[in-house]
């Protein structure tokens, strides 16, 4: 049969094996917790620079808008100005 103590050392071996096991399991759940909440954190931080940016953005939408317009209507008023001035030049 199997010598007592070699099982008995084989046991205790294995039994510090499966505890080693066991504590970095416990390692990484504290690891991905940490890790999850530091991505939460990101994630609001995130969201409260983002904020502001899109209300500039949708400002800049608008602003671009009426300078389209403005510039549209500012030409059309040159080429009836040169129209006019070449008019009354002739």
């Amino acid at each position: 049969m199997v010598d007592q103590n070699l099982l008995t050392i084989f046991i205790a071996v294995t039994t510090v094996a499966v505890l080693i096991q066991t504590g970095i399991l416990v390692g990484f759940y504290f690891l991905s917790t940490k890790l999850s909440r530091q991505a939460d954190q990101a994630m609001d931080m995130t969201r409260n620079f983002l904020g502001p940016v899109q209300a500039t953005v949708e400002n800049l939408k608008a602003v671009t808008a009426r300078i389209a317009e403005f510039s549209s209507t500012t030409q059309e008023q040159l080429r009836q100005f040169e129209h006019w001035w070449k008019r009354r030049s002739a």
